[in-house]
């Protein structure tokens, strides 16, 4: 049942980056990188600060995120996975209740958006790899790739700000998925400028090769830099990383600007998110295809009428979750087949507290539980565990992995995993 919101209808901005940790952000206390565009929503909204994806890679992040449903449900578990048929969508949902359902930036999923639910399409980027100097963009259903020469974060902007200008009736939903700051990571030279490497700092739980091999050390990531890892081009990597952060928070800041002339900001629900984070060094890794939390846990923040204002929200929560949340904002009944839970209630400060345990995936290799204060990290094809108390141990350095004292923990976190993986009848059971 859809809940009740204290102003019907807003219009809604859905902002995503890619790769983006969830440190990386002003909002998050890092006082070396420059967000002010990002930090306004925070300050004005709500901030999750323990927000995780369901799988740590874009196609299948992107696709719990569409269908409020895990990959074991929707059918997307890796790339190149079309989303099942039978799935609920969530421009769909909104499309049904009145919304003016569209989409610019990086699409990473089947078909293109149109196929999803989305009415309107400016300047899509249909996926795959990229550079940051031109990028081939489509515009309608059946309309064939053209190349611009221009950065695709303000390509992408573009496109949105033609579709605020020329396209959206109110109520609108418009979302604008960016690229950055994935790789290749090549900021405008001004934006990389404002990050010297000399003046950065390597993440507290750096390492040069990690423990182990995690089984994903030959993905193309894992590859971008030779190893061992040196402190200083991981830090000329990061400046870049930055620099790109920076240049697409500037680029929001042209969509805010824009609903501001308009008179639409003050009805209009903002959500910023990421499809999954990035690593740079934490743990002797540079990519996302891992557990830990620099790649699992992203930024979410959402400002918007009778929202609270400038509050930070511990409480764990899923990507997928928003799904049923624009259902909520919309109007519209929640689908039963959807997994996530609205948001709703941690917005309006009507709770606290959603779930007591949110659960992630990659291929055949990981699965993971995580509750508020533990975690524990299953390695299918070596049997490797790995048990975490993320409260007291926040980067993740201590395994608790044959303590006794943890014996009773380890047991609760195995029966949960358990449980989770036969009820999604997970494939490698």
């Amino acid at each position: 049942m859809a809940a009740s919101h204290p102003n019907p209808r807003p219009n809604i901005l859905f902002l995503l980056t890619d790769d983006h940790n969830f440190r990386a952000l002003g909002a998050a206390g890092n006082r070396e990188l420059r967000t002010p565009n990002m930090d306004w929503i925070a300050r004005g909204g709500v901030h999750f600060t323990h927000c995780h994806v369901s799988n740590p890679v874009s196609t299948p992040s992107r696709a719990s995120l569409l269908t409020g449903q895990y990959g074991f449900r929707n059918g997307v578990t890796f790339f190149r996975q079309a989303i099942r048929p039978d799935a609920p969508r969530v421009a769909r949902e909104l499309l049904q209740r009145g919304y003016q359902t569209a989409f610019a930036g990086k699409w990473h999923n089947d078909g293109r958006p149109c196929d999803h639910g989305f009415y309107l399409m400016r300047n899509v980027f249909l996926g795959g790899m990229h550079n940051y100097e031109s990028i081939p963009v489509v515009q309608g259903p059946n309309d064939a790739p053209a190349q611009v020469r221009r950065n695709p974060s303000e390509v992408f902007t573009d496109g949105a700000l033609q579709l605020l200008d020329g396209g959206c009736d109110e109520p609108f939903a418009l979302f604008v998925w960016y690229t950055a700051p994935h790789d290749p990571r090549t900021p405008p030279e001004k934006y990389e400028a404002l990050y010297p490497p000399e003046h950065l700092s390597l993440p507290p739980n750096f390492m040069a090769n990690p423990a182990f091999d995690p089984g994903t050390l030959t993905g193309r990531d894992e590859k971008l830099l030779p190893r061992p890892l040196e402190p200083a081009a991981v830090k000329r990597e990061l400046g870049r990383y930055y620099g790109m952060i920076t240049h697409v928070d500037n680029q929001i800041g042209r969509v805010l600007h824009r609903l501001q002339e308009k008179g639409q900001l003050d009805n209009t629900v903002i959500i910023l998110a990421s499809d999954k984070g990035l690593s740079l060094g934490a743990h002797g890794l540079l990519g996302k295809q891992n557990m830990y939390e620099e790649s699992v846990r992203v930024p979410l923040i959402i400002r918007g009428p009778g929202f609270q204002s400038g509050v930070k929200c511990d409480a764990l929560v899923d990507l997928m979750d928003l799904m049923p949340t624009l259902c909520d904002l919309a109007g519209a009944p929640i689908p039963d087949a959807v997994q996530g839970r609205t948001l709703t209630p941690l917005l309006t400060g009507r709770r606290n507290r959603l779930r007591d345990s949110i659960f992630c995936h990659y291929a055949h290799l990981f699965r993971m539980v995580r509750t508020p204060q533990h975690k524990l990290v299953r390695h299918l094809k070596t049997g490797r565990e790995e048990l975490f108390h993320t409260e007291t141990d926040p980067y993740e350095q201590n395994d608790l992995i044959g303590s006794a004292v943890y014996a009773p923990v380890l047991n609760d976190l195995r029966l949960r995993l358990a449980h989770w993986r036969k009820t999604l009848n997970d494939p490698t059971l």
